[in-house]
Parts: C-alpha cells; sequence; structure tokens
C-alpha cells in the first residue's frame, strides 16, 4: 500500500509540473489576429511562416504577436533564404516600454541583447556558432526569473540581467531577409512554433 501510494504522489507531482502549452502556431493558413503588426511581406502556407523586405522603408521584416509572457519556453525552427544574414526573436513590454530582450541569430554567432530602459540596447552576451544558411535550425529560448538561455542546433548563449524578468507581452519573428530587392533578395521562413509556460 505504502509503495503504490509513493507511486501516485510521484506521478502527480510529475503530471503537475508538466509545461503548459499556450501557443502551438501551425503556420497552415492566413494568421491570427492575434498577429497585430509587422513589416515587410509575410504569409503563412503548408507549415511555414515565409517574410521578406518590401516597400520604401529600409528595414528587415519583423512579424508581431500577441503572447503575455513571463517564464517560459519558446521553440521553433528557421532559416535563412538567399542574401537573409540573420533572424532575431524580440520580446516587448507595453508600447510605452518599448523592447525588452532580443535574440539575433547570425550564420556564425548567437547574441543576447537587453533594453534595460525604452531606448537603451545592452549586449549581454555572444557566442560564436555554426549556421550555414539556407537549412533549418531549431532553436530553444528560456526564460527564468531574470536568466535568459537560448540553444541553437546545440550552441548555446546564457545571459542574466533584471529585464528579463519582466513580462513580456509580444514577441516578434524577424531578421534581415537580403535588402529592398525584396523576396528576389532573399527571405526568412520560420515553422514549429511552440510556446509553454510552467
Amino acid at each position: 500500500m505504502r509503495k503504490l501510494l509513493v507511486l501516485l504522489l510521484a506521478s502527480g507531482a510529475a503530471y503537475a509540473a508538466e509545461p503548459k502549452v499556450i501557443l502551438d502556431e501551425k503556420f497552415e493558413g492566413p494568421l491570427s489576429k492575434e498577429w497585430f503588426w509587422g513589416l515587410g511581406t509575410w504569409g503563412a502556407a503548408d507549415g511555414v511562416l515565409r517574410g521578406f523586405e518590401s516597400g520604401p522603408r529600409r528595414h528587415g521584416p519583423v512579424k508581431v504577436r500577441r503572447l503575455p509572457l513571463k517564464d517560459g519556453v519558446l521553440e521553433c525552427e528557421f532559416r535563412l533564404i538567399g542574401k537573409a544574414s540573420f533572424a532575431g526573436i524580440i520580446f516587448n513590454g507595453s508600447q510605452e516600454r518599448g523592447h525588452i530582450c532580443h535574440l539575433v541569430m547570425t550564420t556564425k554567432e548567437l547574441r543576447i541583447l537587453a533594453h534595460p530602459k525604452k531606448g537603451e540596447t545592452k549586449e549581454l552576451a555572444k557566442a560564436p556558432a555554426g549556421l550555414p544558411a539556407e537549412a533549418w535550425r531549431r532553436v530553444r529560448i528560456t526564460f527564468k526569473g531574470g536568466k535568459l538561455e537560448a540553444e541553437v542546433d546545440g550552441n548555446s548563449v546564457r545571459a542574466e540581467h533584471p529585464c528579463l524578468a519582466e513580462e513580456k507581452l509580444t514577441f516578434g519573428l524577424g531578421g534581415e531577409s537580403g535588402g529592398p530587392e525584396g523576396e528576389k533578395a532573399g527571405a526568412l521562413e520560420f515553422r514549429r512554433l511552440r510556446v509553454t509556460a510552467p
């Protein structure tokens, strides 16, 4: 009887500790209204979100989604097409607060940028990485209190700062897609986006 009770308690604790899936994005068709803002041209089809620079404004493509998050894990896959030089995932507070932090993934390195206050940028960490273009790369970002750990295909980068513990209200997928020539220059692609929280 005691062994059975111990097993039941252990399995209950394991079940309770299971993270909650708060986003499982399939990218099989038009984006929901939670994807509310962006730069460049974006489209979702066949399980892939694809973006590229377009229009007169010289800025890489970015697509932003509402999703409140403090501690949790964001996972997805991305790839750089053509002349695309980096992909990024940025986390934001309120409109008044602005950006909180940013993971930048180039073919040669990973960087974590923090924005301790609006208009301020601070590089918290940088690590070398070998991430050739055109291939799908898997990224996992973990927030826990004031700590952030990111892993991209076995390459890791970690940082700690009080602003990382702030509630992230939105996040954006984007980067540099190759320049103002649009899709013929290059594109960014994302798929298998999943977010879990404790």
